[in-house]
């Protein structure tokens, strides 16, 4: 067994979930309903991931080349809408739901309506985003050995499994804590997640444009030909 190839996957994959990034803006989406509808839409939050990463994890390569995408567009794209939610935490507009629609029916009927509503940005791209998918499907490139997939696979559920129970456990915390705290690192948050949606950009970008990316700024060239230089 590859066990070189297992941990760096588990760490690899644990750094590009941060539950410590995502249960903040979690707290936020979900915190203006009750503990059961929590654990519904946890339940359906992590079990749309796990689905998709697998996916991309056993036939991410087939996927790609059968739609002939470039895995660069998804660093574009999804360094877009990362951005879009960056923005709006900050803004603190990335909460505001209408409650009518979202609070009639069953603890499931809830939590369907609320999970439709947050996939995005919960959903995709934040846990289905640029940087798991490029994990799982670089991680899973060439693989042939059955034990390896299937390791890699279990290590995938283990990691999102424990990022489920986080989130249904997260209330004990917040009785605790005054909201505001919760407020305060959203907004934190955001402004890190939209650094990072730009970075995610900026990389699609230079892979697609090297020149453009690579070329000398205006700025640079009237600094360097200013006198004294």
């Amino acid at each position: 067994m590859n066990w070189d190839l297992y941990v760096n996957f588990f760490i690899a994959l644990l750094a590009i979930i941060n539950p410590l990034a995502i249960i903040p803006i979690w707290s936020e989406l979900t915190s203006d309903t009750s503990n059961k509808v929590r654990v519904r839409i946890a339940g359906l939050i992590i079990g749309f991931s796990i689905i998709s990463l697998t996916i991309f994890l056993v036939a991410g390569e087939y996927i790609l080349g059968f739609f002939g995408i470039d895995l660069i567009v998804f660093k574009v794209a999804g360094g877009v809408l990362l951005m879009t939610t960056g923005i709006k935490m900050i803004e603190g507009t990335n909460v505001k739901l209408p409650e009518k629609e979202d609070m009639e029916g069953t603890s499931l009927q809830i939590a369907k309506v609320r999970f439709r509503k947050i996939i995005v940005p919960m959903g995709i791209p934040i846990l289905v985003g640029p940087g798991s998918i490029t994990t799982v499907f670089l991680f899973g490139f060439g693989l042939e050995s059955i034990i390896d997939i299937v390791a890699l696979t279990a290590i995938l559920i283990i990691c999102l499994l424990a990022l489920f129970f986080a989130f249904t456990s997260f209330y004990w915390i917040e009785r605790k804590v005054d909201p505001i705290v919760f407020t305060t690192i959203t907004r934190l948050f955001g402004i890190i997640v939209t650094a990072i949606a730009f970075q995610f950009i900026l990389e699609g970008l230079g892979e697609i444009f090297p020149n453009w990316v690579n070329s000398s700024s205006p700025i640079s060239d009237s600094n360097n030909n200013a006198p004294g230089h």
